[in-house]
Order: structure tokens, then C-alpha cells, then sequence
């Protein structure tokens, strides 16, 4: 070989490497290479960032001194018998960088030639990083910072995985913390979030240590102890913390006081499965909220046989609907004023093919449970309104009044809903009465005064059924384009007798007319009460004084032969 081709060779080889060093300077992964002995013979600027390390702690050391983790490998030379079997090693690699942060790589191994060899390591401490957060975000509560729901069935699903088999019991401790709504409403959403962190701290320190405590939803908490002596101890616990949470909480300079109601199921005697043990305690719950504040019980045989019994109920419920089980039945309101017949509350049945008729108290509850109160709340509206519609036809305006849930009233369609129904059954809707309860009004203010304020636009009327028997606060009125207050049957049964009852159904009176409102008494049942709300000025009434609820043919023909009268007094 000539010197000229040499020196084309020579020139050649430089440019190339040249062309490497380029590429090795300017790469984000970082590059080291290395001899059999794992002394380092050269890196790259991106292997000095990822580690902190500079060329001074790197050239002509041992490899293995980086202290380096290879993931499934005890150590560096096991990795590097793979590469001699295979040529090539990929996995994942941690390691301490100098500043003292941990960080993350996937490497490549690979012999490049006899005796030479090189890893490539990509950085991805960021994204582990990220992980781990998405993680935290996916499995824990951002406020409380407690495992959430999603997390919580996990662990319970591996709990009760271990338990099988060994003869060990677990408990599932579902809490709610009581009227922590009133809490937010009247203190803020800012007070009742720092309430939930000191709650969820007492929480912590009350149950034994690795006892799971996690958030399920606003104000509920669940706590899972994985390892139960008896149902004695269990009791203990529960009862010990309900006291303990009776001690104030310092809020933002207030001194706040919460009671906690509990439910709790025992595995495996009340479920095998996280979902039913989870369920089994919420139902516990919600009996115990029956007994009053700061109480708690087991879920029992007798709670599950209700259980069981709801579920039929509600596959009935599903059938029921599908197969137009329902009616109406219509009780009418009178005008104490003038003695006319102004009105009509619509009221729904159910004909049971086994139970015969049942009244709304038999099943409403569980439609409101389910999903169910959504179609049967339309069924009942679209019903009303073609009713509505004939006795128009017949010369008949009277008012058609419908009860409305808060699951319809914050269903997002509901309005339109109702005028799809109005459009097609053609009912005008001057004559149509929408009757919402206090509760359902507070559940959600801001959407209910949306609501509210279309429908009085479309020339809907609107009563609050059941006043004085919720929240009963004067505030609330000036939100909602009110028309009417209903008073509850439970102020006028004792109305001639009961000082109290008398106080709060005249007091319900005067706030109607002072807001410029209608009074309409419910549960009118004798000639008394019927005088007592005369002489005080109640605008209308109804009740079984004047008729029970009938069908809607008996009232078209009751109608038709002016068998509506309100009798002498």
C-alpha cells in the first residue's frame, strides 16, 4: 500500500471518528465503554449528567465501584455472563447520582469486539418519576392523601385472599361523619376540607398500626382490619373511636363538633368478596343512621334478608316499568277561599301482579336507590300530563301537581325532558305544579334556582312539598322562584291540640304571605283542622276530609256529576 492510499485511509478513519464523537457528544442517551475487566475506557457528556459524575471519577475504574443495581442480577458480573452467552443485556438499572437523588435507566449491554464491550444507558428517571405520581394520583385521595376506593379494593381483595383458608376474620368498618354537609354549607368548603384532614388523622391514630384507612367518597371513610379475634374487639375499636371523635376539632380558629355513624361487616360471615362486605357495611350504616347520632351496628341475618328483599324489589321495580304496572291516582285541592276544587296532586300506584296495590312508601325509596326514579319520574310526568290534557278537553282547568325528585332535578335532561312531554302530550304548562321537598332544593342550589327559574319562565308553578319538615331555613326561599308552600301533614294531625304543631303550621302561613307565597295544608282529615286553617287564612288544602286519592276516571266522573264539594262548617 502506497502512502497516498494510506493517508486516504488514515483521513477516512478520522472522519469517521469524528462522525462518532459528533454522534456520542450530542446523544441523550448515555454511553460507556468498557474492557473485560469492567475498567472504564471512555463516556459520553450525556452518562456524566445522568450520574453527576465527571471524567476523573470514571476513567480507569471499576465499573462495579459506580454501585450500580441491575434489575434481576445481584451483581455486575452475572449481567455480564449473559452478554458473553447472548452478546446482548437489556434491562433496568438504578443508581445514586452524585448530588444524591436516586435515578433510573434502561441499558443496553452489548460486546462490541474481543475484549471491548458497551452499555447504553437511557435516562428515565423522569418518567418513573411521573409514574410514581400518576400512581399516587390513580390509587390515593389528593386531600387526605389516604388510599382511595380504587386502592382500597385491592388491598381488601388480597386480605381476604389471605384469610381464606386460615379460619381469620376481617372487618370492614364503613363511617360516615353526620350532616358534614351542614358543615360546608354554613362554614365553608375551605373549613370543611381541613376538617376532613384532622378527621382522617384521628382516623389514623385511633386504629392499630397497618390497619388500612381509606377515603370512599365526600364524607365517608372505610377502615379494614385484616386480622380480627373476635367481633368483641371489633366493637371496641368502633365504639372507642366514636367517643373519641366527639373531642372538638380546631378549625381555622372554630371549635367544631361531629358525631360518626358506622357499619360493619365481618368476612366471612357477611360476604366472601370485597364488593358485598363494602355494601354489607354501607347498609349497616345507613340502619345505624336510624338509631341517631353517634351510633353504629353490624350488618346482621336480618339486614341481609332486607338486602335480599330490596334487590328483588328492585328487578320487580325494572319489570314494572317495562310492562306499565303503574297508575295515578289524583287527590284533589281545594281553594279555602272560595270553596272550589283548584287542583289536583298527582299520586303513583303500583299494581303488583302478586301484592296487589302498593302505595309510593312500599317502593319509591328503592327507585330513588337505583337508577330507577329517572324513567318512573317521566312515566309519572308524561301520565299527569295527558290526564292534565283531558280534563282540559272536558272543560276541567284545574292545576296538575307532580313530585320531583332530586335525582331528576339533577339528572342534566330534565328540562328537557318535560318539554319534549309538554310538546307532545300538548299540556299547557300554566297547569302544571311541580312539587320539590326542601332536601332536594339544598342538594345542589346553584342548579336547582337554574331549574326553577326556566320553569317559572315556561309558566310552571312551583311548591315546596313537606316545609318545615328539612332544612326550614328563611335563607334558602329568596334563591328559588317559589309559588307555594306545603305544609306538612305532620303539623296539622295534632293542629287543635298541639301548641307546637300550631306555632310552626301559622308561622309557615305568615312566612307564605309575607313573601308573597300560597299556604296549602296536606293531611286535612276533619272538620276541625279545616276551621282552625279557615280562620288562619291557609289558601288550600287537601286530605281525606275532602277526598282520598282516586283514580283518574273516578275523578273525571266525581268531575262530571259535581260530587266535589267541601262540606259546611
Amino acid at each position: 500500500m502506497d502512502r497516498e492510499e494510506l493517508s486516504k485511509r488514515i483521513k477516512t478513519l478520522e472522519d469517521k471518528m469524528k462522525l462518532v464523537s459528533k454522534i456520542l457528544e450530542n446523544m441523550r442517551e448515555g454511553v460507556l465503554v468498557f474492557d473485560e475487566h469492567g475498567t472504564v475506557l471512555a463516556s459520553n457528556p450525556a452518562f456524566f449528567e445522568i450520574t453527576g459524575l465527571c471524567p476523573e471519577d470514571l476513567y480507569g475504574k471499576d465499573l462495579v465501584s459506580l454501585d450500580l443495581k441491575w434489575e434481576g442480577f445481584p451483581t455486575f458480573w452475572e449481567v455480564m455472563e449473559v452478554v458473553e452467552d447472548e452478546g446482548l443485556w437489556r434491562g433496568e438499572v438504578w443508581g445514586v447520582h452524585k448530588k444524591g437523588s436516586i435515578f433510573t435507566c434502561e441499558v443496553m449491554l452489548l460486546k462490541v469486539e474481543k475484549g471491548r464491550y458497551a452499555a447504553i444507558f437511557l435516562d428515565t428517571t423522569d418518567r418513573r418519576s411521573l409514574e410514581a405520581s400518576l400512581r399516587s394520583l390513580a390509587y390515593y385521595d389528593t386531600l387526605t392523601g389516604l388510599p382511595n376506593r380504587a386502592l382500597l379494593y385491592d388491598h381488601l381483595a388480597q386480605v381476604v385472599f389471605k384469610a381464606k383458608g386460615k379460619n381469620r376474620r376481617v372487618a370492614v368498618i364503613f363511617l360516615d361523619i353526620d350532616n358534614f354537609k351542614l358543615i360546608n354549607d354554613t362554614l365553608g368548603h375551605e373549613v370543611g376540607d381541613s376538617l376532613l384532614k384532622s378527621f382522617s388523622h384521628r382516623l389514623i391514630s385511633h386504629f392499630p398500626k397497618n390497619t388500612m384507612v381509606a377515603r370512599f367518597g365526600s364524607d365517608e371513610f372505610v377502615v379494614v382490619v385484616d386480622s380480627v379475634d373476635s367481633v368483641e374487639d371489633v366493637e371496641e375499636l368502633v365504639s372507642g373511636f366514636i367517643k373519641n371523635v366527639t373531642t372538638p376539632f380546631f378549625i381555622e380558629g372554630q371549635k367544631i363538633y361531629i358525631t360518626v355513624t358506622a357499619g360493619i361487616s365481618v368476612y366471612p360471615m357477611d360476604g366472601s368478596d370485597p364488593q358485598t362486605l363494602l355494601r354489607n357495611a354501607d347498609i349497616a350504616m345507613h340502619h345505624a343512621k336510624e338509631l341517631g347520632k353517634s351510633s353504629y351496628k353490624f350488618f346482621t341475618d336480618d339486614l341481609n334478608i332486607k338486602v335480599s328483599e330490596r334487590f328483588t324489589l328492585e328487578a320487580e321495580l325494572r319489570d314494572a316499568l317495562e310492562k306499565e304496572e303503574f297508575v295515578l291516582y289524583y287527590q284533589p285541592q281545594f281553594d279555602l277561599g272560595t270553596s272550589q276544587m283548584v287542583g289536583v296532586e298527582a299520586l303513583i300506584r303500583w299494581h303488583h301482579p302478586d301484592k296487589g296495590l302498593l302505595l309510593p312508601g312500599r317502593f319509591i325509596q328503592v327507585a330513588e336507590e337505583s337508577d330507577l326514579i329517572i324513567p318512573l319520574g317521566e312515566w309519572i310526568l308524561r301520565r299527569a300530563c295527558i290526564d292534565g290534557m283531558k280534563l282540559l278537553e272536558e272543560g276541567f282547568p284545574l292545576k296538575v301537581a307532580v313530585n320531583i325528585s332530586a335525582n331528576q332535578l339533577s339528572s342534566g335532561n330534565f328540562l328537557n325532558r318535560l318539554k319534549e312531554i309538554l310538546r307532545e302530550t300538548g299540556f299547557d304548562p300554566n297547569y302544571l305544579e311541580i312539587e320539590i321537598t326542601e332536601s332536594a332544593l339544598m342538594k345542589n342550589k346553584q342548579l336547582a334556582a337554574e331549574v326553577l327559574s326556566e320553569l317559572k319562565a315556561m309558566g310552571v308553578t312551583i311548591a315546596i312539598d313537606d316545609f318545615g319538615t328539612s332544612y326550614s331555613s328563611l335563607n334558602y326561599l329568596k334563591y328559588f322562584p317559589v309559588d307555594k308552600l306545603k305544609i306538612d301533614r305532620s303539623f296539622i294531625g295534632d293542629i287543635i291540640s298541639d301548641p307546637n304543631d300550631v306555632a310552626i303550621a301559622t308561622t309557615i302561613i305568615a312566612i307564605a304571605h309575607n313573601l308573597g307565597l300560597k299556604a296549602t295544608a296536606e293531611g286535612v282529615e276533619n272538620e276541625e283542622q279545616l276551621i282552625f286553617l279557615k280562620l288562619w287564612q291557609c289558601d288550600e288544602a287537601q286530605g281525606f276530609y275532602f277526598s282520598p286519592p282516586v283514580t283518574f276516571d273516578s275523578l273525571a266522573e266525581m268531575l262530571r256529576n259535581k260530587n266535589f264539594r267541601i262540606k259546611g262548617v
